[in-house]
């Protein structure tokens, strides 16, 4: 019989020696961690401090109207949204190269962290679409005050998306890139800016 090898050895006493399966060794109780404070004033503050923007609804108008005053200049709106039905709609879109001519993407996030003023997006929001938030040139989410959460921990455990949805992002404001010597330039890899407006 030959004798077994040195890595044979080392993983049969791994394999004897491995804690059972069950509850004899169960999971530690999930901890809560940081500041749990999910209230719209944290997550204002946080947006601004990320380079975010309070969009309003103007008194009288309809969130697309209010939308299109606040981007006088822009041509192209593009709309994931019932609430904006006179742009173009995402499944539209036919291609990336035509989601980067959109001036004004939007869209509405399932919920948001107050943490960090971040929100988040799903192909479910975005209709498979996912680079279109990326390349237009500025992003519109629409928000419930009642979809926030405090913080990561607070949105790992509160929140489904993250176990039923493929794929996820947080964006906090707009894109940002900053060289060694600390200069910031914001929308130089994508949106230009990101503007969260309530819808409550």
């Amino acid at each position: 019989m030959a004798e077994a090898s040195a890595r044979e050895t080392i993983l049969n006493h791994l394999r004897q020696n491995r804690a059972p399966k069950g509850d004899m060794y169960p999971l530690p109780p999930i901890v809560t961690l940081g500041d749990v404070d999910a209230s719209p004033a944290r997550f204002e503050a946080n947006l601004k401090l990320m380079g975010g923007d309070l969009l309003l609804q103007a008194e009288g108008k309809t969130v697309e109207e209010s939308i299109r005053d606040h981007f006088p200049h822009a041509k192209l709106f593009c709309s994931a949204v019932p609430e904006a039905t006179g742009m173009m709609k995402i499944t539209e879109l036919r291609s990336n190269k035509q989601a980067d001519t959109v001036d004004v993407m939007v869209v509405r996030s399932p919920f948001g962290i107050a943490e960090m003023g971040s929100i988040f997006l799903s192909e479910k929001e975005l209709y498979d679409h996912l680079a279109a938030v990326h390349l237009a040139e500025h992003l519109v989410v629409l928000l419930s005050r009642h979809a926030l959460t405090g913080n990561m921990h607070t949105a790992y455990q509160e929140r489904p998306e993250f176990k039923t949805t493929s794929y996820g992002v947080l964006m906090s404001g707009p894109s940002a890139t900053a060289d060694i010597q600390g200069v910031l330039i914001r929308g130089a890899q994508g949106v230009r800016s990101l503007s969260v407006m309530w819808t409550d």
